[in-house]
């Protein structure tokens, strides 16, 4: 189990819990996993940080305005992760 237990501008932090059961190959497995976890969980940060506002841009004359905010998959090298974002 993998959440950010501290975030701030400049950095987050998580807490991971890895449960020690079965064999090694089974620990192995839940220690890559949850690595795996950490890699997805401080991606979708890093995306909703870099995201827009959603208040309107002009380019020239035309004003263009966000629609609202829409669920998206995005890949990661850690697995798929879903972030709500302006479009």
């Amino acid at each position: 189990m993998v959440k950010v237990a501290e975030q701030t501008s400049e950095e987050v932090t998580v807490e991971v819990t890895i449960r020690r059961r079965g064999s090694l190959l089974e620990m192995e497995g839940a220690i890559l996993e949850a690595t795996n976890a950490v890699g997805r969980c401080v991606t979708e940060q890093a995306l909703m940080r870099f995201d827009t506002d959603g208040s309107e841009i002009r380019v020239a004359e035309i004003k263009l305005t966000a629609c609202g905010r829409n669920p998206k998959a995005y890949q990661t090298p850690y697995g798929a992760v879903q972030v709500e974002r302006y479009v």
